[in-house]
């Protein structure tokens, strides 16, 4: 419900939110696998970075804006940080998963006393 109530105050807000996005469907899978593995082995760092930016963009716009316009651009701003972070938080999670996968299968592969002939 979270998801729904988010996406609907975006497009009231005249925002697209991640369910406007279809790439997933539009990259070959070898290219979404290798775009996952780069995320993932970033996130941690994008994820502190735009956090931080986030929170810089909040402060600036509370205390320095000085009309409307200047807070809805701030807003923009905030916005666009965080549908990145939610990008690249969901491509992460999906490398994750499916690492973990591999994983445990190959863990499952080598715990076996009588390998297949």
């Amino acid at each position: 419900m979270k998801e729904k109530s988010l996406e609907l105050l975006r497009h009231e807000l005249a925002s697209i939110d991640l369910s406007d996005v279809q790439e997933e469907e539009e990259m070959p899978e070898t290219e979404r696998i290798a775009y996952c593995a780069a995320i993932f082995a970033v996130f941690p760092r994008l994820e502190k970075d735009i956090k931080e930016m986030l929170h810089e963009q909040l402060m600036f716009v509370c205390n320095e804006a000085s009309n409307w316009e200047q807070v809805v651009f701030g807003r923009g701003t905030f916005n666009g940080m965080d549908l990145l972070l939610e990008k690249w938080k969901k491509a992460s999670a999906e490398y994750q998963s499916k690492h973990k996968e591999e994983q445990e299968n190959k863990e499952i592969n080598q715990n076996n006393v009588f390998p297949e002939i």
